[in-house]
């Protein structure tokens, strides 16, 4: 199928990894919530732990991994 058959590029990557008889589908989207202000900050060392400087932007998942009692977390 060619550019002009399917309306797609043919160097996409889309187009590259495409397998005939099976349909298009959007396996993910990535959605980041615009930030408010960048008036409060986490320190250095809080935003390295994680992952985001912004503390509007840190949305926390719970843990279900029990780490060794020498591990700092």
């Amino acid at each position: 199928m060619t550019e002009k058959e399917n309306g797609i590029p043919e160097n996409t990557a889309d187009a590259l990894f495409h397998k005939p008889g099976y349909p298009r589908l959007r396996l993910a989207t990535a959605y980041v919530p615009p930030q408010m202000s960048a008036r409060e900050m986490f320190t250095l060392r809080e935003a390295l732990q994680k992952g985001t400087l912004f503390p509007e932007l840190y949305r926390p998942y719970p843990h279900h991994y029990k780490y060794p009692q020498d591990c700092e977390v």
